[in-house]
């Protein structure tokens, strides 16, 4: 039991430095320090620094892939996908947005490692592209071939599938960046959040 929690101790604690000093700015001695273990001991558990930060990742996409079963997100085929959220009211279109965009600015997790990225994107090349897959091309490119399918299907009105992914996505992430570590302003960024689903449905949804 002492062994599982010293490493999630190790994990939590690396976490917390790496979304204030970002990976390269901290040491293993550095995290040890924060644990209250000896280097070595650290290397009983986790053989690099690398292999926490990619230990932080696989929990990141976990607790991605487990809000999204939560809140029972679409998923699949994008056929599928398409007709759930061309099926579904403003309403539940709403809150598929809020899930995503609450688990980036309240889960604690989710808000330092993003952090974390944020901070590497600019002096290390893997965290770039990761922060770009996980906030930038990936949303991108689901929507883009999301919002094709549903023109296709006639859920949406005839436009750029691409076009409408950034008009719908460039605010959202924007709203993400603005009101992330300021819990104060909850209500403020949902009421936001749901103008813009609403004016984002009135342009496109048919």
């Amino acid at each position: 039991m002492e062994k599982r929690n010293t490493k999630q101790r190790i994990l939590e604690e690396a976490l917390d430095l790496f979304s204030v000093r970002g990976y390269d700015g901290v040491s293993v001695k550095d995290i040890a320090q924060a644990v209250g273990i000896k280097d070595s001991s650290l290397y009983k558990h986790y053989k690099s620094k690398q292999e926490i930060f990619e230990t932080l990742l696989d929990g990141m996409n976990e607790r991605f892939e487990e809000t999204v079963a939560l809140y029972r997100l679409p998923q699949g085929e994008i056929s599928k996908v398409s007709r759930q959220y061309g099926e579904n009211d403003l309403d539940w279109l709403k809150t598929a947005v809020e899930t995503i965009f609450l688990f980036f600015v309240e889960d604690a997790y989710a808000a330092k490692f993003m952090h974390l990225l944020m901070i590497e994107q600019y002096k290390n090349n893997d965290a770039a592209l990761l922060f770009k897959s996980w906030l930038i091309d990936g949303s991108l490119s689901f929507q883009t071939a999301l919002f094709g399918q549903m023109m296709q299907d006639g859920y949406f009105r005839k436009a750029d599938p691409r076009a409408a992914a950034i008009q719908f996505y460039g605010p959202i992430l924007l709203l993400i960046l603005m009101y992330d570590s300021q819990p104060e302003k909850r209500e403020e960024a949902l009421t936001l959040l749901h103008r813009h689903v609403e004016e984002f449905a009135k342009s496109y949804q048919i």
